[in-house]
């Protein structure tokens, strides 16, 4: 399952936003702003330039601009849609998943769930519970605690584990960080979103 349509292209059309919005930017701040290493910032700059995507004007000696041109504007488009096309696709299968398991505990008799963290999965996990009638009881997550999600009080673990009266779901689809979770939490029954 996943959520982007490549690195390569998200980076491409990060990159194309920002220019859109400010093609004054240089190369390092590009870098900063889209998270990635500015030799790739030069590399992906000089495809798009291949491509026909952005032109570059000087504007002196020490600045330049970079303009978008009309191949771009399509590309960026292009690229935009990819990505409103893999979030749903993405977003369609994780509730997939997520009905499938919460059919399951609700078939084992289980109404009453706890999310544990707050996430685009965990929202997801909320849409399901609502349809399937599970009561959430409580959100827990550690750095937002005492936050508002839906209407809940985000509580911490010890908070959780004091009032304990429900199955804590782990809003993950990520393996590792399933793994350690339930290494740490041990003592809890903590149901997680994929086999």
């Amino acid at each position: 399952m996943r959520e982007e349509t490549g690195n390569l292209d998200v980076r491409e059309l990060e990159i194309l936003e920002r220019l859109e919005n400010n093609g004054h930017l240089t190369q390092r701040e590009l870098s900063k702003e889209v998270g990635i290493a500015l030799g790739l910032v030069n590399h992906l700059l000089k495809k798009m330039v291949k491509k026909g995507w952005i032109k570059i004007k000087n504007l002196d000696s020490k600045k330049i601009k970079y303009l978008i041109t009309p191949d771009g504007a399509r590309e960026k488009s292009s690229l935009l849609y990819k990505r409103v096309e893999s979030t749903i696709h993405f977003y369609l299968d994780a509730k997939r998943v997520i009905k499938d398991k919460v059919i399951h505990l609700k078939n084992e008799g289980i109404e009453n769930v706890s999310i544990y963290g707050i996430n685009h999965i965990s929202e997801v996990l909320f849409i399901v519970l609502k349809e399937l009638g599970l009561e959430l009881s409580s959100v827990v997550e550690e750095r937002k605690e005492g936050q508002e999600w839906f209407g809940y009080t985000v509580v911490n673990m010890d908070e959780f584990v004091k009032s304990n009266t429900s199955v804590l779901i782990l809003a993950s689809l990520d393996k590792e960080e399933i793994d350690c979770f339930c290494k740490e939490q041990e003592n809890i029954k903590v149901v997680v979103l994929r086999d």
